[in-house]
């Protein structure tokens, strides 16, 4: 009689399906997994583009955090404008 209703049959029937083969590849997939032992290369990138790339970050997280520092001013003004209003008119 299989246990749990043959939730332990499912079970070792998984396992076996998720189990890598030598070529890095699940049963029934064709996608290659990567291994443990590979490596991935990049490519070099040149210094005057990578200082012009983080340049052109540093602007967009400056204008970014700009616009942040506005909106939260303004929201300020906006809550005391409200409570100033609301204290003096039930005064």
């Amino acid at each position: 009689m299989p246990v749990d209703g043959g939730r332990l049959n499912a079970h070792k029937t998984r396992q076996e399906d998720f189990r890598r083969r030598k070529d890095g590849r699940i049963k029934g997939d064709g996608i290659k997994r990567s291994k443990k032992d590979d490596k991935i290369y990049f490519d070099e990138v040149d210094p005057v583009e990578l200082e012009k790339i983080k340049g052109e970050i540093r602007k967009k997280a400056k204008r970014s955090r700009t616009v942040e520092i506005v909106f939260l001013l303004v929201s300020a003004v906006i809550a005391l404008i409200i409570f100033y209003w609301f204290t003096n008119r039930y005064d």
